[in-house]
């Protein structure tokens, strides 16, 4: 450890981490219940054309997700800046979605950047703004012929 970095940094840093693979698990599970452990109770979740605020109007947009057969969120690099009980910070997620077009398996997969702020309350870290940025996305089918035409399952 560094001269300049301090233990309960560290500890922070890591709780801070644990936030987002609770929402990636939330998510996953479609467990809405947990969001009190993930948001502040008036956090806000915000994209290109969209923007919840509070528990009960996340837990109705992220219902969404239904629309899948399964979805997978991968965390990856994470970064924060912590001052007190406040955070900024970003999250790198790889979230993969098994979704059906006319019967056939697609995989869809985005490249995700959040944007976050964090408060902490109740002794714990929770989200009080992510803001949600596409890098990259690509939906393909699962299973392919031979001559790359889509198949449905086996």
């Amino acid at each position: 450890m560094g001269a300049t970095e301090r233990p309960d940094l560290r500890e922070d840093e890591a709780r801070l981490r644990d936030t987002a693979l609770r929402y990636a698990r939330m998510m996953d599970r479609m467990s809405f219940d947990d969001l009190p452990t993930v948001f502040a109770e008036d956090g806000v979740l915000s994209g290109p054309g969209y923007e919840m605020a509070g528990h009960e109007a996340l837990r109705a947009g992220l219902q969404s997700l239904d629309q899948f057969d399964a979805t997978l969120h991968g965390v990856l690099n994470t970064y924060f800046e912590i001052d007190g009980d406040r955070a900024t910070g970003e999250v790198y997620c790889v979230a993969n979605h098994v979704h059906r077009i006319d019967g056939i398996p697609f995989k869809l997969d985005m490249g995700i950047r959040y944007e976050d702020t964090y408060t902490r309350q109740g002794g714990i870290w929770v989200i009080q703004r992510r803001q949600f940025h596409m890098v990259w996305e690509t939906d393909t089918p699962m299973r392919v012929s031979a001559d790359g035409k889509p198949l449905a399952s086996a």
